[in-house]
């Protein structure tokens, strides 16, 4: 028999090491230990560009969760003040102070909510995907680089055809870290990861808030 990570034939069993032969020297050095930020953006950046060893390197760093989580917050806080803060402006009897606290409350809601939304999004796509699809990886593994590459949901900011881009734009994230993580097929982590952020959209169009 053949391993499925590290590709080493064995008879009845072996100890992996976790590592595919085919990794190159940069996907298995070690993650910094100091402060990178830019070097978390630049993986970022790198995972929504269908960079594959970029996925399986944040899939391995702890670091990258928090980096994840740090960058897509202010991603959030980016979605929140250009969609609330023209409204909070336009408020008659409006003053800084109601002004100030009306969008620090809000922030705070909107991160819980987007980050709660997230972790769900995520954990139904690996729950669907280790029952039903026998999927290797782990859940942390999947999150890592998909909290990396959030990001993209700032394209909901673009007039008319912004809910397309989002939906277009992540559900391509979620379908290549499952794949390349989880290590199922490219059609079914598609079906996954359309199906549930179609349902998620879905939700958030025709529930009212």
């Amino acid at each position: 028999m053949r391993c499925r990570v590290c590709g080493i034939d064995y008879g009845v069993s072996h100890e992996c090491s976790g590592l595919s032969p085919f990794m190159t020297l940069e996907e298995v050095a070690p993650p910094p230990s100091e402060l990178r930020p830019f070097y978390y953006i630049r993986m970022a950046f790198n995972i929504v560009r269908w960079d594959d060893m970029a996925i399986r390197r944040a899939s391995r760093d702890p670091n990258a969760l928090v980096y994840g989580a740090a960058l897509s917050a202010v991603s959030a806080a980016l979605i929140f003040l250009v969609t609330a803060l023209p409204g909070m402006l336009a408020h008659e009897g409006r003053t800084t102070g109601t002004i100030f606290w009306g969008l620090l409350l809000g922030l705070v809601f909107f991160w819980t909510y987007m980050a709660i939304i997230a972790v769900v999004q995520i954990g139904l796509c690996h729950a669907i995907a280790k029952i039903f699809l026998g999927a290797t990886g782990t859940l942390a593994g999947v999150m890592r680089p998909l909290f990396l590459g959030w990001f993209v949901n700032v394209l909901i900011l673009i007039p008319v055809v912004g809910v397309f881009a989002v939906g277009i734009a992540w559900t391509a994230v979620l379908m290549l870290v499952f794949e390349e993580i989880d290590g199922i097929g490219r059609m079914q982590a598609f079906l996954i990861s359309a199906g549930i952020n179609a349902a998620f959209i879905a939700m958030e169009i025709l529930v009212p808030h």
